[in-house]
């Protein structure tokens, strides 16, 4: 959506209130139930069929936009969609969302090596120089058709955002990091393949809700900016893990990574005294 078309939603959608009040008074709720529904759907499909799909990506970003059209304030439909676009943000949350994830997963490649986790000839031939060169491509197909754009917009464009109007970040971060991780419930159940161990899995998720929600704040709301992030996880995940699926140190390689994403979810919380890059409103005594 370009600027333009952003604004003229923004103009349109500001002349009105909400068409629904039960939905603005109860859209937590019916947001949760319409992501769930909308990207579970085929799960009932896969428990019959264990090499079909289980989910799919795109029930937050419908009930994003639905919920926030039949029940947002004025605007609402609008500062969506902006938050999508929004590029103007400090050089260093561009910076940390599309690279951290990477050194992160050198990291644990290089300490799994060296502990006797993983041979580094599992390395060999799975990221090579032609490997690297490719990575931009390979985040775009990541971002676009694995999930990171329908799911950023919907939990942290229009779930975080609402719960932080209310709560203290981190509280707002927990909760929204839990529902992110059962929402994942039937990749994680009917997989086939098994790559993504249910609990070190969770661990990872919920210390990079912890992250995602310090670069959105930090880049004044920019969904943008944690569909960055979102890619470059998955992205970076995948061509550190990929190699040794089948390999027996999985399990043990997915906890380090894990842990690494908890070391950093901690530091960040502690760096911005559990603040998370969010603003304090004006007049408050931490405000000073």
């Amino acid at each position: 959506m370009t600027p333009a078309a952003v604004d003229g939603v923004a103009r349109a959608d500001a002349t009105r209130g909400p068409r629904s009040p039960w939905i603005s008074r109860h859209r937590i709720g019916v947001f949760v139930t319409l992501a769930f529904a909308l990207s579970w759907w085929p799960w009932p499909l896969a428990l019959a069929h264990p090499d079909s799909v289980a989910m799919i990506s795109f029930g937050p970003v419908i009930a994003a936009f639905v919920v926030a059209s039949l029940g947002g304030q004025r605007g609402a439909v609008g500062s969506l969609a902006r938050s999508v676009v929004q590029w103007r943000a400090p050089r260093w949350t561009w910076l940390v969302a599309a690279l951290s994830p990477f050194a992160l997963a050198a990291i644990t490649g290089v300490v799994a090596v060296a502990a006797g986790i993983v041979d580094s000839a599992g390395f060999d031939g799975g990221i090579g120089w032609s490997t690297w060169l490719s990575v931009p491509l390979l985040m775009l197909a990541t971002g676009v058709l694995g999930g990171p754009l329908f799911e950023e917009v919907g939990w942290r464009g229009f779930l975080l955002n609402d719960f932080q109007r209310r709560h203290a970040a981190l509280w707002s971060t927990a909760i929204v990091g839990s529902i992110w991780v059962v929402w994942h419930l039937p990749l994680l159940v009917s997989e086939p393949t098994g790559q993504r161990p249910p609990l070190p899995f969770a661990v990872g998720v919920l210390a990079q809700a912890v992250l995602l929600t310090w670069l959105y704040n930090s880049s004044r709301g920019s969904v943008l900016i944690a569909i960055v992030f979102h890619t470059a996880v998955n992205t970076a995940a995948r061509l550190l893990l990929e190699p040794f699926l089948s390999d027996e140190g999985f399990i043990a390689l997915w906890w380090l990574m894990a842990s690494l994403y908890v070391v950093a979810a901690v530091a960040v919380t502690w760096q911005t005294n559990s603040r998370l890059g969010l603003i304090p409103p004006c007049g408050s005594r931490d405000a000073r």
